[in-house]
């Protein structure tokens, strides 16, 4: 399903999104999306979002990982042999370009340790991982979250000016149609 311009959303364990752009970017690997990627981009390590990321791999053999450091122990949990195809991301220094998109990196520790989310502030697009929904904020019940941290995360996300949330399960939204999410964080 086309979310906007060069964007699909393919659902699977989770919502993967292709950016058919000069540079073809995967983010998340939850549906066994069989074209060219020439990079994949990772939200989070939660085996919903690399169940295919080896097969992926298998088949675009030059195509680099992005991650954060701090999700690798969480990626190796869930079978996933990290070499050194796989790159670190770094908040206010990786800057992702496929042509027409320009992707900061916003960490976002409160899913898991290293959860991050991508925001074009250009084009106000903001991939938000597992950590804001149209109907809620994800979870924080797992032993790699850091629930103290979600409220925040979630301020930071809501603060950005976007037009457009493709979030890691569930369908893409405008900020705008949500009521306050911070209202929706528990002390699970």
């Amino acid at each position: 399903m086309d979310v906007a311009d060069k964007i699909k959303m393919f659902v699977g364990t989770c919502n993967t999104y292709l950016i058919d752009d000069k540079i073809k970017v995967l983010i998340d690997a939850g549906f066994d999306y069989q074209g060219k990627v020439d990079m994949i981009l990772l939200t989070h390590g939660h085996e919903d979002h690399v169940t295919h990321l080896k097969a992926i791999m298998e088949r675009n053999p030059s195509c680099e990982v992005f991650i954060n450091v701090k999700e690798i122990e969480l990626l190796t949990k869930n079978g996933v042999k990290v070499d050194a195809r796989f790159k670190a991301l770094y908040e206010g220094k990786t800057i992702i370009e496929t042509g027409d998109y320009k992707f900061e990196v916003i960490e976002v520790s409160a899913h898991t340790k290293g959860s991050v989310a991508f925001f074009d502030p250009e084009k106000k697009i903001l991939f938000s991982g597992d950590t804001i929904f149209k109907d809620g904020v994800g979870r924080t019940d797992f032993p790699e979250s850091l629930p103290e941290f979600m409220e925040t995360a979630v301020t930071l996300l809501m603060g950005l000016d976007t037009d457009l949330i493709l979030p890691g399960h569930g369908d893409p939204f405008n900020p705008n149609e949500v009521e306050d999410l911070k209202d929706a964080v528990t002390d699970k």
